[in-house]
């Protein structure tokens, strides 16, 4: 059978057509650095990179939530330590007042009692860090008989689907204990201090609840410490697994553009010769009339 002028010359438009298209796409992958680009490229590999974006984004939220926890732990801990500080300052002139004077000290003791409750109204975020979950509140009055205004909650911090991770906030459990309320106890040091006589015996009675304080300080340090160190391991963990999920995705994504340089210029090479095929099967009036 023979075969027309027209229907040469329409399989040879197809084909100019189809690889002009392929070649397109090509030169869009090498721009891009993308071998899908639209969902019609690839629908299941779209598929499986909106499933890895997904999980990149909210394996950014979790370290978010990482770095701000631990910001607001190394802030507590700095604060913690130096209300300690000042907790150390007070025992030793409870420990020893021979040869001081007593009004001086008792002023001192005034001070320090003083700063160390601005320090718990310390705040991160513009939010109380000693108030539990009442953070909008101060955790302390600033009169006898001090009372915590706050409450037994702890700060949570999501770090995983319904993981979450406590860091404790609650003033009353750092600050107060039964009978050893820091600020009553400066106060009553103050006021033993402030007799004439020093009433050394009142004054030596302040030591042992400002120990015991001290070492309930130091213990929430150092559990602020361990909760740091999970956190940080969790953030390992997730970058990790953020890792491995952006090869997933560039694996699947991505173009090769060593391989994908190759293809276009064998796609370039195989459209000029079939342009130069066309020229030759088909006359020069058939060849303008499709251009």
């Amino acid at each position: 059978m023979r075969i027309s002028a027209k229907i040469m010359a329409e399989n040879i438009k197809a084909n100019l057509a189809k690889q002009s298209t392929q070649l397109m796409n090509t030169e869009i992958q090498m721009s891009t650095g993308k071998r899908i680009n639209k969902p019609s490229d690839d629908p299941t590999g779209m598929g499986k990179v909106l499933d890895y974006r997904t999980t990149q984004q909210a394996i950014s939220q979790y370290r978010a939530n990482i770095t701000d926890a631990n910001t607001r732990i190394q802030y507590t801990e700095s604060v913690l330590g130096q209300i300690n500080d000042f907790v150390d300052q007070a025992k030793n002139i409870a420990s020893d007042t021979q040869g001081g004077d007593g009004a001086s000290l008792a002023q001192e003791v005034d001070t320090i009692r003083k700063q160390i409750l601005d320090l718990t109204n310390s705040k991160y975020n513009n939010k109380y860090i000693f108030s539990g979950n009442r953070s909008d509140t101060p955790p302390f009055d600033s009169t006898p008989p001090y009372a915590y205004n706050g409450d037994s909650g702890s700060h949570q911090v999501i770090v995983g689907q319904g993981i979450g991770v406590q860091i404790k906030t609650d003033g009353s459990q750092m600050f107060v204990d039964g009978s050893d309320n820091l600020f009553q106890v400066l106060d009553n040091l103050k006021t033993a201090l402030n007799t004439d006589p020093v009433d050394s015996a009142a004054v030596q009675s302040a030591v042992d609840p400002l120990d015991r304080i001290s070492k309930r300080l130091q213990q929430a340090q150092s559990g602020m410490a361990t909760t740091y160190q999970s956190l940080e391991n969790t953030d390992n963990h997730w970058n990790n697994f953020s890792n491995a999920v952006e090869t997933m995705r560039q694996n699947v994504e991505d173009a090769d553009l060593t391989q994908t340089a190759i293809d276009m210029q064998v796609q370039q090479t195989s459209y000029q010769t079939l342009l130069q095929t066309a020229a030759k099967v088909i006359q020069p009036s058939l060849v303008n009339f499709l251009s």
